[in-house]
Order: C-alpha cells, then sequence, then structure tokens
C-alpha cells in the first residue's frame, strides 16, 4: 500500500503538533534546532528529509515515529495511546521489512543501496529512498516502523475495543 503523499501526511502531522503548542513555524524551528526554510518545506510535503530527522521530531514531541506517517494521526483519543519509543528505527525498518520477504532485486534503486540498507551498513536514508522499499514490499512507511511496543499496544487497543 504505497502512498505517494507520505511526506504529505509527516508534514501535516508535524504542522497538528506545532499548532498544538501554538508555535509559528519561525519558533518551531527554533524549539526543533532545524532550519526554517527546510521545516516549512517539510510541513508543506515537499522535503526528502532523512529518518533521523524524523526520529528527533518524534521523540521531541513524544509521539511514535509509525505514527507520524499515518493518517489517524488526526484523531487525537488514538494518539494519546502511544508515546515515543527510544529505538534503533532503521532495525525496527529492517525487521518489518524482511518480514516482508520481498526480494531486494526487486527494488528499484541501485543493489548496493538495498544492500547497505537492508544489512545495517546506511543508518540515515531519505524518507523517499525508503518509500522504494515501502513501494516493492506493498506496505505503508507507518507499518514498516511500528516496533514491538506500538503493535502489542495496538493490539490491546483492538481487543479493548471488541
Amino acid at each position: 500500500m504505497y502512498l505517494p503523499d507520505e511526506k504529505s501526511i509527516v508534514g501535516r502531522n508535524l504542522q497538528i503538533l506545532i499548532n498544538q503548542k501554538n508555535w509559528s513555524i519561525k519558533q518551531a524551528a527554533k524549539e526543533l534546532n532545524y532550519d526554517r526554510m527546510n521545516l516549512s518545506k517539510m510541513l508543506s510535503g515537499s522535503q526528502n528529509f532523512r529518518i533521523k530527522t524524523l526520529v528527533k521530531f518524534a521523540h521531541f514531541f513524544d509521539v511514535p515515529v509509525f505514527l507520524l506517517f499515518n493518517r489517524l494521526f488526526e484523531d487525537e483519543q488514538y494518539r494519546k495511546n502511544f508515546s515515543f519509543v527510544d529505538e534503533d528505527y532503521m532495525h525496527v525498518f529492517r525487521v518489518n521489512f524482511k518480514a516482508t520477504s520481498v526480494k531486494q532485486s526487486l527494488i528499484a534503486l541501485d543493489s548496493t543501496t538495498v544492500s547497505h540498507i537492508i544489512n545495517g551498513r546506511r543508518n540515515n536514508p531519505t524518507i523517499s529512498t525508503l518509500h522504494q522499499f515501502a513501494e516493492y514490499s506493498n506496505t505503508s512507511l507507518s507499518e514498516l516502523f511500528k516496533t514491538e511496543i506500538d503493535k502489542i499496544i495496538i493490539k490491546q487497543k483492538e481487543e479493548d475495543d471488541i
């Protein structure tokens, strides 16, 4: 389930968090220690950012990384079930991607890049690069960044709703 607008979803979700703090983009950039122009582009969905930037923002706002890619983020009641989990998110991504059983050779990137990401030699790829993995595994980036703790919370929530 590849969504070509996942960068836009992240941007919109970050904008929600910034709005909740009643911050301007200038103030948010200062608080996040991030360039104002790049933050503005990120919020509009036009900035190709690195995973470590997203993890930094998720940690700052105490939200899980997977939820920043998720349309359910707007549901504050749903969002309140989760908090940031301090994990090696590229490891989480690799484990979840490997579970999809997609052949590395099918990914539309050069084989060295794919190999380096899968084998842990590249730990700060851009979101656009990771989109390629999501597309060929037919899995959203939200799913690929779910930690085991996130999965447990979701399962418990689903059982409680039954």
